[in-house]
């Protein structure tokens, strides 16, 4: 199994690189960067890290994958299983406020156009898309490519895990106890889905001033870790895991019950169309198995709703 990494050698590209190479110790993975000497330093080190688990004395055990470092042009996407893009332009002043996102549009649709054009010279395969903003970037890359939207999908898995962290302080629970699944809008028009929000199995109901809470932090907490860690920081620890995590689905296919949201192409669903949105998915080996089509609250379908008008406005102006 080999994992391409586009985009290897920035911020989110090395530490999804690292976490995959201790997560999954037995893949292939490639760091693909027009900084190349970058991604060969970051390549070499990972691979040290990954030893570790190879190692007798800190018993290891099991086969290991390489870890290699090269460019999207010279051929190693020809052999690639899955392709997961976070290159990014450099971060303008002006993203460390929120809504700070949307300051990468027009640079980074133009890279997803460029990147699109790599990946078609060769078979389909899953594109996972980390770039932001996330919407509107693979949108941009989905119709670039011309392939089944089954194989490209935005991560915005993040939102999940703040989103539970702030209901387990405010309820004073297990954050492993909570499940509240986001849609929406990677940004502004972040969607809780507070209608199926469950604590220890149970359904909760939160206040409006709660509801007000979790998703001001889902919006904020993104800045605040910037601006905590300096400009050319972002929230990387927990980009690293979800995109793993969504990563070690698409090998191993994903189990029955797993249900997690994702910016996929819409075609119908939920009353939407030529516009990418997280919604609630199946995962597979090959990419999106099924899009789930739950019944939600008149206020959260409005909600996406609203999510959705703002990126397609977007793609619009980007496409001018």
């Amino acid at each position: 199994m080999h994992i391409a990494i586009i985009g290897g050698a920035g911020t989110v590209g090395t530490t999804v690189a690292y976490t995959l190479a201790v997560d999954r110790p037995e893949v292939d993975i490639s760091l693909l960067d027009i900084d190349e000497e970058g991604a060969r330093g970051h390549g070499i080190d990972t691979r040290h890290a990954r030893t570790f688990s190879q190692l007798s004395q800190f018993g290891g055990s099991g086969p290991m994958g390489s870890v290699t470092a090269g460019s999207v042009e010279d051929g190693s996407l020809a052999d690639a299983d899955i392709a997961i893009v976070t290159a990014s332009a450099p971060r303008p002043e002006a993203t460390a406020e929120r809504g700070g996102r949307a300051a990468f549009l027009d640079q980074n649709l133009t890279l997803g156009t460029e990147i699109a054009a790599e990946l078609r010279r060769h078979d389909p395969i899953p594109v996972i898309v980390v770039s932001n903003p996330v919407d509107r970037v693979t949108y941009r890359i989905w119709r670039e490519l011309g392939w089944d939207r089954s194989r490209v999908m935005g991560y915005t898995l993040s939102e999940t895990a703040r989103a539970a962290d702030k209901i387990a302080s405010l309820r004073e629970a297990p954050v492993s106890d909570v499940y509240c699944p986001v849609v929406g809008e990677h940004g502004e028009d972040v969607v809780p889905l507070y209608s199926r929000l469950q604590i220890d199995g149970e359904s909760v109901t939160l206040t409006d001033a709660e509801q007000t809470a979790v998703r001001d932090y889902i919006r904020n907490i993104p800045y605040d870790v910037i601006n905590l860690r300096g400009q050319e920081e972002t929230s990387r620890w927990v980009t690293g895991q979800g995109v793993a995590q969504l990563t070690s689905r698409l090998i191993d296919g994903g189990r029955e019950t797993d249900h997690i949201a994702l910016s996929v192409p819409l075609d119908g669903e939920y009353g939407l169309e030529d516009v990418c949105v997280s919604v609630p998915v199946k995962l597979g080996r090959g990419g999106i198995e099924q899009i789930l089509d739950w019944g939600l609250s008149e206020s959260e379908r409005e909600r996406l709703h609203a999510a959705a008008k703002s990126i397609q406005a977007d793609i619009k102006s980007g496409s001018e």
